[in-house]
């Protein structure tokens, strides 16, 4: 089950439903859109967004949610980059009620700073970890997916994430109480 969330101008919510979790759904479903298509780092977009002016942006819930699930194996990595993403979450509390132009002018303002930090401090963690490490696929999964996953700072119209959908479909894999995690 796909689902599309629309905005203000298209307030739409749509349940595409497919055979299969290829490709092909959302490619055509999305054959005439180029605008931004937020979601998370599933290697099937790609084929989607290539070539066709779609901007891929990256949902920084599902990049917490790796800290998340790592942090048992080392605390204070995730502490720190969960106390960081926690940040970026009150920057869009704060601009909630915003407008566009304000938004993004805040977000520029504080968020940048806090992403610049926590890329540097992710540099030193995939140093520092083993490869093999749980925490190191957190660091590479946020690493690898560091230009779409800023996409919300240089676009006020774009969300820090894509949780809208999660309300709409619980289907994709997430239970009630495991979404209470990343609280």
């Amino acid at each position: 089950m796909w689902v599309y969330v629309g905005d203000e101008a298209n307030p739409y919510n749509v349940f595409d439903f497919t055979l299969d979790r290829g490709r092909d759904g959302p490619k055509r479903f999305l054959k005439e859109y180029t605008e931004v298509l937020l979601a998370d780092a599933y290697g099937g977009y790609n084929g989607v967004v290539a070539g066709n002016g779609i901007t891929h942006a990256g949902c920084w819930f599902h990049a917490r949610r790796k800290f998340v699930d790592a942090a048992k194996s080392a605390p204070e990595v995730a502490r720190e980059a969960v106390a960081l993403l926690n940040a970026l979450f009150a920057v869009e509390r704060q601009a909630k009620d915003a407008s566009v132009a304000e938004r993004l002018e805040l977000r520029q303002k504080q968020s940048v700073p806090i992403l610049a930090e926590l890329h540097r401090k992710l540099l030193v963690w995939k140093e520092q970890l083993l490869p093999k490490h749980p925490m190191t696929e957190a660091v590479n999964y946020t690493l690898s997916q560091w230009e779409a996953l800023n996409v919300f700072t240089t676009n006020g119209t774009v969300a820090i994430d894509n949780n809208v959908s999660l309300s709409f479909a619980i289907a994709g894999g997430f239970s009630k109480s495991r979404m209470r995690d990343f609280e």
